[in-house]
C-alpha cells in the first residue's frame, strides 16, 4: 500500500508516475479523504483533551457536557472510521510505481530487450493444454 505522506507531499511526481503506467486514478479524491480523515483525527483529539479537562475538573456540573462530548467523540471517530478505509482501500489498490528507468507502455511489448544470453532453445512439439 502506497504511504499517504509520499503521496501527499509529492503529487505531481506520483500523478506522473501514474500516467506512466497508464492508470486512471483520481488523485484529488485521495488527498481529499486525506484531509477529512485529518481533520477527524483532530477534532476527536481536541473533544478528548476538553472531555478530559473537565474529568480533571471534578465539577458535578459539567457531567452532562462531558457526556455531550462522549457522544460527539463516538459520532467523529465513526465518521473518520469510514473515510480511513474508504481511503486505504483505492491506496491498497494502487499498484507499484514503476522506476524512472522503465520504458513507458501499457504491457510487457513496450519493454526493450537489453541482453541475449546462452542458447534459446526452439522446440518443435507444441505444449499440451491442461
Amino acid at each position: 500500500m502506497h504511504n499517504i505522506k509520499v503521496i501527499r507531499n509529492n503529487t505531481q511526481a506520483f500523478k506522473e508516475a501514474l500516467d506512466k503506467r497508464f492508470l486512471n486514478i483520481d488523485v484529488d479524491k485521495i488527498l481529499s479523504l486525506d484531509e477529512n480523515n485529518r481533520n477527524y483525527i483532530q477534532q476527536r483529539e481536541a473533544l478528548e483533551k476538553e472531555k478530559k479537562d473537565i474529568s480533571k475538573s471534578k465539577d458535578k456540573t459539567l457531567f452532562e457536557k462531558s457526556k455531550n462530548i462522549s457522544t460527539e467523540i463516538e459520532k467523529i471517530s465513526n465518521l473518520q472510521t469510514i473515510v480511513r478505509e474508504q481511503l486505504e482501500t483505492i491506496l491498497s489498490s494502487i499498484p507499484n510505481i514503476p522506476y524512472s528507468d522503465v520504458p513507458i507502455g501499457k504491457d510487457e511489448n513496450s519493454n526493450i530487450e537489453i541482453s541475449k544470453s546462452g542458447i534459446i532453445p526452439n522446440f518443435t512439439f507444441k505444449p499440451k493444454s491442461h
